[in-house]
């Protein structure tokens, strides 16, 4: 009688248990997966996301100081803006050994702009810019077609004055890529 008890306990088990099932969707050029569950015994799991080259672009004006500090790319923690999977950063340090400025390309702004926002042209592309609370100027930008690495986010940390951050946005040229 045991057995049978066991028995039954392992056919039902067996009668209710699901599998996942995966479909994939397409945002700013690459696959995201939405999982359901179905009565089947299949999963899928995303491929790795190949890593975006540095941003095509040239910086005319940096206010004193700023560009002229190394800094070991081994010490710079990541933060909510430099952590995305898939992206290139490049940094530009203060003379302290801080970075002044990081250009993220391969994502946009990882967190929206808790409060007012402006327009800045880059380049002949329009951009969102705008202070954060922990005090930095955080800007966003895309450009056709909108792939993954056609999303720009730059990330000014303090201090900074408004018109220098200005300056500075509006002084980029892109140069190829």
């Amino acid at each position: 009688m045991r057995w049978l008890s066991v028995f039954l306990l392992l056919v039902v088990a067996a009668c209710t248990a699901t599998s996942v099932q995966t479909t994939p969707t397409t945002t700013f050029g690459f696959t995201a997966t939405t999982t359901t569950t179905q009565p089947t015994t299949t999963t899928t799991r995303a491929g790795a996301i190949d890593e975006c080259p540095p941003a095509p672009y040239e910086i005319g004006f940096l206010p004193v100081g700023v560009g002229e500090g190394g800094f070991k790319m081994g010490e710079i923690e990541p933060d909510v803006w430099t952590s995305v999977g898939g992206t290139q950063t490049t940094f530009l340090g203060l003379g302290d050994g801080t970075v002044a400025i990081a250009m993220i390309r391969g994502t946009l702004p990882a967190v929206d702009w808790p409060a007012e926002k402006g327009e800045i042209d880059i380049d002949g592309t329009r951009a969102a810019v705008g202070p954060h609370p922990d005090g930095t100027w955080v800007v966003g930008w895309f450009e056709a077609p909108g792939e993954r690495c056609d999303l720009y986010t730059m990330v000014f940390y303090p201090p900074w004055n408004p018109r220098d951050v200005e300056d500075v946005l509006l002084s980029m040229n892109r140069v190829g890529g």
